[in-house]
């Protein structure tokens, strides 16, 4: 959430409000926010020295906080933006999140992030392949846990292929 934040605030200054509306219309399919999270996260993030705060008159009503990207947040964004996905958990969320960011604000960094997530995967299974530790003492539930996470890595290289042409062929953004 915190990238995602930083993303929309590179995009615009904006007042927590505001954030939240955008995340729920950007990213709604993907990430619900609290108001009482969201506060707390852009304070962490104001903390770290990743966004600023500035002070707003409201129309009728008492001063906004604004909150704007430092530098520090720009550099930690886009590293977040442009990596692949190390752990599979973490990718029916994020990944998309960051085709999100990168398709509105860097679209011409779509193509490294597809590829540098494919090489990701194939560490992923290289990883799986090698492991040799038991999950569990029931081996014929190791066997199919191990199936099926590789099953789910070649599905995610198969999606990954397929968007990758899908945008060469109907965007020409990737060759």
């Amino acid at each position: 959430m915190e990238y995602a934040l930083i993303g929309f605030l590179i995009e615009e200054s904006s007042h927590g409000y505001a954030l939240r509306n955008r995340i729920s219309k950007g990213l709604g399919p993907l990430w619900h926010i609290a108001s009482s999270q969201l506060y707390h996260v852009l304070h962490r993030l104001e903390h770290r020295g990743e966004i600023r705060r500035s002070s707003a008159a409201s129309p009728g009503g008492p001063e906004r906080s604004i909150y704007h990207v430092t530098e520090n947040g720009r550099r930690s964004f886009w590293a977040w933006a442009r990596a692949p996905i190390a752990i599979m958990r973490d990718v029916r969320v994020e990944f998309p999140a960051k085709l999100y960011f990168l398709r509105k604000l860097d679209p011409a960094g779509v193509a490294g992030l597809l590829e540098a997530q494919l090489t990701s995967i194939d560490s992923m299974r290289d990883h799986l392949n090698d492991c040799q530790r038991v999950e569990s003492d029931d081996p014929e539930l190791n066997a199919a846990w191990k199936a099926f996470q590789s099953s789910t890595l070649d599905n995610f290289t198969d999606w990954i292929r397929s968007y990758r042409e899908s945008l060469a062929q109907h965007k020409g953004v990737l060759s």
